[in-house]
Formats: structure tokens, C-alpha cells, sequence
């Protein structure tokens, strides 16, 4: 190799305090790999000196023995004739490279000679190599540019730090390891001194390796885990070396292709690693479902589940993750998908000391700090929103060292969180971790349970994320393929499912705390309609035969249902919203009931049928709900187009047109043109009774080129005394069927399309059974979305079905399906269902009771008396019980556990009653109902069986009532 009397590197940039803080990887690999190079032990022990900078557009005149190495960003701001001078001198080595490998071999640092030279050496349980040379090239560069950077005068005494490394280099060269490690010592040292002159207090470092089943797999097999175990270790304060403890990300799927893999060795292995303390790891999340699984999207989407279900969803991870690394996980991780502000709680619940909170696919779900306090819903819990740091480019560690100087001196935990995939590291983070094993210049590496528990802890509050910008992302790479129509309604079953069985077990817990002995008696096949017959001793009939209905309504709020009865109509109730003769069928009579929220109403046929006046008679009778091409009862008038069988205009009160609607097509645009026009073919009534009424249209759905693109058919409908417009429909694609990838689904699409007046509006979707507002124009929300305006709110219903998005500032489009037959042989028709609501008081238990509705039963009953009775009542009409169980507890009490949602954004007390007396109340906890009722906490009272307790702000609360029965 040649002698060099000097070796520099021209940088593009006039001081340290400017060198670049962002390039392109290629630049910043070849940057970098120029600058530590030069701190070669053969480099600088032949020099007889650190290696020097200057700057490309003034550099030194190229006489003598030079090393000269020229990054590609350099290059365009040299001097035009420097290159040229370099040349002519025989002395002067021009070097360029774009990677340390390569710079390495056209010095002539690959020699066979040279790799002789400076073989490791082993000293103490150290390995000391060239590569500990180049970590003290790649601090010394952050310590300067973080003193610059940060307006600091440094105390770097420069020529002791030339005489350590020239020492060590030398005695490197010589094999004297006792001798380059003590100088090693006193190098890394003096670096460390010099930050110390402005930060005392160490950063935080996570080495946080990202796995997926496949990637696991794959690096088992590539001898991953010997190196992983090898580069994991605990400081040894004995001998001076600081510890790099490494952690990884086992989320579901990873979590279940280890238990699936058995007693494989390598998985074993993998197992045990895990178990060493200078390994941590962090998981919780649940395994996706098969995609052919009705609710696929929602396996691995939390805004695409009900509240219970994500609870639930939370629990099964970490009982996952429990069982398959054999220790109960104390951070909580996903790869994919963040973790809510609203279910903070329940993460505390379960034992969960920290959180990672990030979305490591969508790359979202970070914060401005490092480390906060997570609160949501009255509870805390640590959380890590450092913005992870790619440990694989070179480009991420350009200003590393001037990034976590920021932080500190901010005033934050700082952190630097660098994740990457295994054997996935660039050469500048291995020259960090090597660095980090001689000093905490840079900071200290931890392991997450560590981090959490012993690191420094945060005194700033920060707020999680309440919806995952991620989510549109999941739900359309869970729909995508040549199924997705079927994929997406399949969806929309899935979800609607899990709500009905919801409401299935909170009403059959409401009946079973009003007759205890249902508890036992009753069976457990039988559906609600049947326990709410066995509860009140009523025995179902035909409905041709029935004199009697049972009505029984298990949401949180008032309804108000229609029933038919035989042989005359009910008494004048106050809870009779109308009856009338029926049109349809002869000597029976159509009743409107309301039910009341969690109760029920029973309506006799005692009086006589109502018949129409003489007056009314000669007039034609009493007018039905159509009225024209409209649908009109005491509430709204809904106007349907007989040129495209759309809406035209929804008219309420004195409020005005309240919204217009109609089929779009291909409307993934910020404008609010385009979405292609309905064309009409046919539009007739079905139906107009005093009870029901109901338009058909049927037409052709066109693209803005107007070719068509479905046949369509639509049914509106209105019942008497409702707010809700109902409609059904289908579509029919003309296009055959194709592949549909996800990055179409939200631009090329069929859906329902309203249009509100204002531009004003706020579109607030239902997520997770809660109220939320969001500034996204892509939305998962499968119970609806909520348009807010001025003094009017109108409820969009969508049954399940989870895609929504805002088309500049007026539409929303509530996507049914895709213009492209399916290629499975399924029905090319596209079925769908949604409503609209207008100025519900309770949006959510309106769109769940939407999906799942009240029991309307024909009975026959002993007593002929009407009632009507609610058999739990909820004081806040924003406070829903959306799941429910009922058993004894040890002691032989009844206990019922409720799952309570507060669905808007605001603190409220609330008080509950039951049909039983409540003897004691307290908040869920690891004992679970048998709780010791002799000393309870005072967040949640019962008083003369009134339990009352306060929520916060979309709190969801795991409450336990005792009842003395």
C-alpha cells in the first residue's frame, strides 16, 4: 500500500455546521463511507495523523504524498482543473467510491497484505478490530457537527485525541491488543467528555429488529440468530464495555408462526434467545384471520371493529404472544397498524407497561417527542413516538448526532428508535453500535421492558392517534383481488355479525338481571326473541293468529317499530305513536309502538279497529307515506329524480334541503365533479300505506364518458313516524371481471354519493363506537359516518360496509362496491342496504340498532293489559352499553359485567338503574365480579341501587354491578 503523507476527504460544504442533513442514499452511503475510511489504522498510522477536510470548492494544492478521496456530491463543485493537477502529481491518490468496500480495495485496504496486518484482535472478552477505528471517524464526525449545530464552543482537546489514536492505531498494527485497548479507552473517552461539556444526561437508544413470519423463517434458516446473539450483550463495567442489548417486534402473525412451528430447533433457539435479559421484545397484537374469513379487514384494523371487539382483540394478542414465547409480553407492538388513543386503558388493564404506538408499514403514528405520557379515557401509560430511524440508510445518519443533541436539549426523553429488518443494517450503524460499546457519547442502548421501567421517564403529556391515517390502506389490501366485491360485503357480514351477537348478549344480560332465574332456566339456544318471551311467561304465535306483540329493544336508545295485530287495535297508550286499518291485510290493524331503550312494550289488541271517518271516506282515505315521486311522513319528505331515480332533495322541517343522493361512479377525485350520472329507465311506487312507503327506481349508471358501467335498482323506503330512509338496491358491473388492486379500490368504485348544502359540514365517522373527528379524506368506519352542520345532523348508515371517502367538500361517498364483475363464478349483482338518518339524538345506538334491531314478537299473553316498562336505564344518552354478561358469583350474587362506551368527546356523569336492586359497583380489575365488596374504590358508587360513575372523553369502562338477588 502507498504512504500517504496526509489523507483528506472534500466535503460539499463550506463549515462542519453545514454538512448536508438530507441526500440521496447513494450520496449519503458514499459521503459517509469517505469520511470514516480515512480513519484506517494503516491510514493514519503511516500519516502520522488524523485524517483531514477540506472544502471540494477551495482544496489544498495537490503537491506531495496525498490521499484525496472526492464523494459524489463534491464532485459537480470542484474547482474544473483540480482533478487535473491531481493527476499530473505521480504522489497524489485520486480516490472515488460509493461505498466503504469500495473506496477500502482502491486504496489498497483489501490487500491480502494488509488484511494481515490488521486482523482482530481478542483482549478481555473484546474483539478489536479495524472496524472500532472507523466508529471513532464516524463519533468524532457527530460530536463536530452536534457542537456546531447546536452553537457550542468546543473543549475537544485535538491534539491529545491525535496522539490516543495515533497510539492506538500503532499498537493495532504492532499486536499489542492490552496496549490499542487502553488507548482505545482513552479516545472514546475524550469524545464522550467533550459532549458531556453540554448534555449530562445520555440518550436512549432502541435497536428494534422487524420481523414478519416469511422474514423470520428466512433468517432462521440464514444463520441470523448466531449473530443476533453474538451482538446482544450486557454492559461489563469490570472491563469497560458498554452494554448493546437488541429487541425485536413478534406481532401476531409472527407470534402464531412460532407456536405453529412446534418443537422446531430453530424456532426453539429463537425461543431461548428471547428468554437472555440482554434481549427484549415487544408484541401483543392478534394474528390476521385468513383473508377468505368473513371479517378479514378487521383481523388486522381496529377502526374496522365494534369497541368490544377490539378489547377482545387486544386480549387474544397478548394471550397469544404469552403462549408462544412462553412470558407475558409488558410492551405492547404492532408491525402494522396503530394503536388507538382510546384503548390506552385497556392496555393498562392488561398489564402493558409501555407502548409502541407506531405503524411500522404505513410509516405514521410517531410524534414530535420521543417518549410521553399516553392518556386516554382517565388512564396513562408510557409511550414511544420517536420517529424511527432506518438502520439500514445512510442517509438517516448524516446528522445523528446533531438530532439527538436537539432533543436533549429540548427538554425530552430523547431517543433515538432504530428499527430495520435482520442482517438489514447500513456500515454508519454499524460503526454507531460499535462506538456505543466504548462510551454513551451518542447514548445508551436499552431493552423496551428496561426503556419503560428504568428509563428516564417522561414528564410531557402526548396524544395517540384516535384513527389510523394506515387503515384505508389494510381494509383495501384485505379486499383486493378478483373478489372484491365479494370480499368487501363479505366484510360488511362479518361486521354486522359481530354487532348482532353483541346486542344478542346484552339483552339477553338486561332480561336475565330483570328474572334472575333465566339465568338458569333459560336455553342457551335460544335467540333473544325467545328469552324475551321466556322472561315474560309469553308464548309465541303465528302472526296470522296474534293478538298480542311483544316488543323488545336492547340498545341505548328509544325506537320506534311497527307490528300488525289481529282482531281489532291496542288502547290509546302514550306510547302508541299511531295505528290504523290495515290496507294489505283485512281486519288487521298496523300499529306504530315506541320501545324504550333496554325495556320493552307490549300492545294487546283490546279495542276496536281504527276506522277512517265518513269525512275521510269520501276524501279517499287517509293519504299514504308516497305522495308523487315522494316519500313523506311527519319528519322529512324525501323527493326522488324521475330522470336519474336518484334523490333530489331531502326537505325536514323548516331546515330546507337538507342533502341530494346518487350513485357515483369512479369518484376517487378532489373535485366535486365527475362520478358519472344515474339514467332512470323506470321509477314506480312498490308501496304507500299509511305505515310504509317505498319508490323503486331502475336505470343504467354511466362514467363521465358516458358509457355505461351497471344496471342498477334501487327501493327507497320510509315507515310512518321514522327519521330513517332506507334503501336497498343493487348494482350489476357490465366490465368483466379482473384483478382489482388496492390502490384502485379507493379511486375506482361504485357508491352512494351525498351531497350536502354547506361546505361547512363536518364529516365525523363511527369508529369503534365512538364519535370521532377526523380530517382524512379516506375513512374506515363500518357503522357510518355522521355529517354535522349547523343545527342539523344527518346519520349515514352503511350496515357494515367500511369504506368511505369525502369528495372536496360538499360529498361523501359511501363506497357499495366495485365496477368490475367478480371472477369466482359468484353473482355478478352487488346487494347492498343503508340508511339515512336525520337529526338522531344517539347516532351510534341508531346505526347498531341499524344493523341489529329490536324483537317484535307475536304472543299470546295471560293479562290483555298494554305495558311498557325499561328494564335498565342509562342517564346519559351518549353512554351505550354495547356488550354484556350475566353470571353468579362465588358468593351466589348476581353480577352483571357491561361494557360501557361514552361515544363523544366530552366528560359526563352518568347514572345507571336496573330492574334488580344494585347493591355495590366497581370498575373491572384482575379479580373480575368476585371481587371483595367490603372495601371498594370511590371512582364508581351505588346508592339505593343507583350506580353512578363519571366518563371521560370516549372512555370505555369495564364496569361490574352487583345486585342483591
Amino acid at each position: 500500500m502507498d504512504h500517504f503523507d496526509e489523507c483528506s476527504v472534500l466535503l460539499p460544504s463550506a463549515t462542519l455546521e453545514d454538512f448536508p442533513s438530507h441526500a440521496a442514499e447513494p450520496d449519503a452511503r458514499g459521503l459517509l463511507a469517505a469520511w470514516s475510511v480515512l480513519w484506517h489504522p494503516l491510514l493514519i498510522a503511516g500519516s502520522q495523523q488524523l485524517p483531514s477536510w477540506y472544502r471540494a470548492d477551495a482544496p489544498p494544492t495537490p503537491d506531495g504524498p496525498r490521499l484525496i478521496i472526492v464523494p459524489r456530491l463534491s464532485q459537480s463543485i470542484l474547482p474544473s482543473d483540480f482533478q487535473r493537477k491531481c493527476e499530473t502529481n505521480p504522489d497524489c491518490k485520486w480516490v472515488e467510491g460509493e461505498s466503504r468496500q469500495q473506496l477500502a480495495e482502491a486504496i489498497g485496504l483489501s490487500s491480502q497484505e494488509a488484511l494481515d496486518q490488521t486482523s482482530p484482535l481478542e483482549f478481555e472478552g473484546r474483539s478489536l478490530a479495524v472496524e472500532d477505528f472507523y466508529a471513532i471517524g464516524f463519533l468524532s464526525l457527530q460530536i463536530q457537527i452536534m457542537t456546531r449545530r447546536l452553537r457550542y464552543t468546543s473543549n475537544l482537546d485535538e491534539l491529545h485525541l491525535q496522539t490516543k489514536v495515533l497510539e492506538a492505531a500503532e499498537a493495532f498494527i504492532a499486536r499489542d491488543a492490552a496496549k490499542t485497548a487502553e488507548s482505545l479507552h482513552d479516545v472514546f473517552d475524550a469524545l464522550a467528555e467533550e459532549r458531556d461539556h453540554y448534555f449530562t444526561s445520555d440518550p436512549h437508544l432502541i435497536d428494534l429488529t422487524l420481523l414478519t413470519p416469511s422474514v423470520l423463517g428466512k433468517a432462521i434458516e440464514g444463520g441470523w440468530l448466531e449473530q443476533f446473539a453474538d451482538e446482544a450483550c450486557l454492559a461489563d463495567e469490570d472491563r469497560g464495555k458498554q452494554g448493546t442489548p437488541r429487541n425485536v417486534l413478534i406481532d401476531g402473525n409472527v407470534a402464531k408462526a412460532i407456536q405453529d412451528a412446534g418443537q422446531d430447533p430453530g424456532y426453539q433457539k429463537f425461543l431461548d434467545l428471547l428468554q437472555q435479559p440482554a434481549i427484549g421484545w415487544a408484541g401483543g397484537g392478534a394474528a390476521e384471520r385468513d383473508s377468505s374469513q368473513p371479517s378479514a379487514p378487521a383481523a388486522s384494523c381496529l377502526d374496522a371493529m365494534t369497541m368490544a371487539a377490539a378489547r377482545a382483540d387486544l386480549e387474544q394478542g397478548l394471550q397469544l404472544a404469552s403462549d408462544a414465547i412462553k412470558q407475558r409480553p409488558t410492551v405492547m407492538g404492532r408491525l402494522q397498524g396503530v394503536t388507538p388513543a382510546d384503548l390506552v386503558p385497556t392496555l393498562a388493564e392488561l398489564g402493558y407497561q409501555g407502548v409502541i404506538p407506531i405503524d411500522f408499514v404505513a410509516g405514521v403514528g410517531f410524534g414530535d417527542e420521543s417518549k410521553v405520557i399516553a392518556s386516554g379515557s382517565g388512564a396513562e401509560i408510557e409511550a414511544l413516538t420517536a420517529k424511527p430511524i432506518d438502520a439500514a440508510s445512510e442517509s438517516a445518519f448524516l446528522t445523528l448526532g446533531a438530532r439527538l443533541g436537539e432533543a436533549i436539549d429540548s427538554g425530552e426523553v430523547a431517543t433515538g428508535l432504530f428499527v430495520h429488518w435482520p442482517q438489514s443494517v447500513c456500515d454508519s450503524f454499524s460503526d454507531f453500535v460499535r462506538a456505543a460499546t466504548w462510551c454513551v457519547a451518542l447514548g445508551k442502548f436499552w431493552t423496551l421492558p428496561n426503556y419503560f421501567t428504568d428509563g428516564e421517564k417522561p414528564y410531557h403529556h402526548g396524544s395517540l392517534a384516535t384513527l389510523s391515517s394506515g387503515s384505508p390502506t389494510v381494509v383495501a389490501q384485505a379486499i383486493q383481488g378478483s373478489s372484491a366485491n365479494q370480499s368487501l360485503h363479505a366484510a360488511a357480514a362479518g361486521f354486522a355479525k359481530r354487532v348482532q351477537t353483541e346486542t344478542q348478549r346484552t339483552g339477553r344480560s338486561v332480561l336475565s338481571i330483570a328474572v334472575p332465574t333465566l339465568l338458569d332456566d333459560a336455553d342457551e339456544s335460544l335467540e333473544l326473541a325467545g328469552v324475551a318471551c321466556q322472561a315474560m311467561k309469553a308464548t309465541p304465535v303465528e302472526p296470522s293468529a296474534a293478538t298480542s306483540a311483544l316488543l323488545f329493544n336492547p340498545h341505548a336508545a328509544a325506537r320506534r317499530d311497527q307490528l300488525e295485530l289481529g282482531k281489532g287495535g291496542p288502547a290509546k297508550e302514550s306510547y302508541i305513536y299511531a295505528a290504523s286499518a290495515s290496507k294489505e291485510h283485512a281486519g288487521r290493524c298496523d300499529v306504530t309502538v315506541d320501545v324504550p331503550a333496554y325495556g320493552m312494550s307490549i300492545v294487546n289488541a283490546t279495542a276496536s279497529l281504527p276506522r277512517d271517518g265518513l269525512l275521510t271516506k269520501l276524501k279517499g282515505g287517509k293519504p299514504g307515506i308516497v305522495r308523487g315521486k315522494a316519500l313523506q311522513n311527519r319528519f322529512l319528505v324525501a323527493s326522488i329524480d324521475p330522470d336519474t331515480g336518484g334523490i333530489s332533495g331531502v326537505f325536514s322541517a323548516a331546515r330546507g334541503n337538507r342533502l341530494s343522493m346518487q350513485l357515483a361512479v369512479g369518484g376517487g377525485k378532489s373535485k366535486e365533479s365527475g362520478g358519472g350520472t344515474m339514467v332512470a329507465s323506470q321509477v314506480k311506487v312498490l308501496r304507500s300505506t299509511q305505515v310504509v312507503g317505498e319508490i323503486q327506481s331502475k336505470g343504467t349508471l354511466r362514467d363521465d364518458d358516458h358509457q355505461d358501467v351497471a344496471e342498477f335498482e334501487l327501493v327507497y323506503r320510509l315507515r310512518r313516524g321514522s327519521r330513517l330512509l332506507e334503501i336497498e338496491g343493487s348494482f350489476t358491473p357490465l366490465k368483466k371481471g379482473a384483478e382489482v388492486a388496492a390502490a384502485q379500490l379507493w379511486n375506482d368504485y361504485v357508491a352512494m354519493r351525498v351531497a350536502v348544502a354547506g361546505e361547512a359540514a363536518v364529516f365525523r365517522p363511527l369508529v369503534r363506537d365512538k364519535v370521532h373527528t377526523s380530517n382524512q379524506r379516506k375513512l374506515v368506519a363500518p357503522l357510518g359516518v355522521l355529517i354535522d352542520e349547523a343545527e342539523k345532523q344527518t346519520l349515514i348508515c352503511s350496515g357494515g360496509l367500511p369504506m368511505h371517502r369525502k369528495v372536496g367538500e360538499r360529498f361523501l361517498d359511501t363506497i357499495l362496491g366495485f365496477p368490475v364483475a367478480d371472477q369466482d363464478g359468484a353473482s355478478a349483482s352487488v346487494d347492498f342496504r343503508v340508511g339515512l338518518a336525520f337529526d338522531a339524538p344517539a347516532p351510534i345506538a341508531v346505526s347498531r340498532g341499524f344493523i341489529a334491531g329490536s324483537e317484535s314478537i307475536p304472543v299470546q299473553l295471560d293479562s290483555a293489559k298494554n305495558q311498557q316498562a325499561w328494564l335498565m336505564h342509562v342517564s346519559a344518552p351518549d353512554v351505550l352499553v354495547v356488550d354484556a354478561d350475566v353470571q353468579r358469583r362465588r358468593d351466589g350474587k348476581l353480577a352483571a359485567r357491561l361494557l360501557l362506551v361514552r361515544s363523544r368527546s366530552t366528560t359526563s356523569k352518568v347514572n345507571l338503574q336496573f330492574a334488580a336492586h344494585a347493591m355495590a359497583a366497581f370498575v373491572a380489575d384482575q379479580a373480575g365480579i368476585d371481587r371483595d365488596l367490603a372495601e371498594l374504590p370511590e371512582d364508581v358508587t351505588c346508592e339505593d341501587g343507583v350506580v353512578s360513575l363519571t366518563l371521560g372523553a370516549h372512555q370505555c369502562t369495564d364496569l361490574v354491578v352487583v345486585f342483591d338477588v
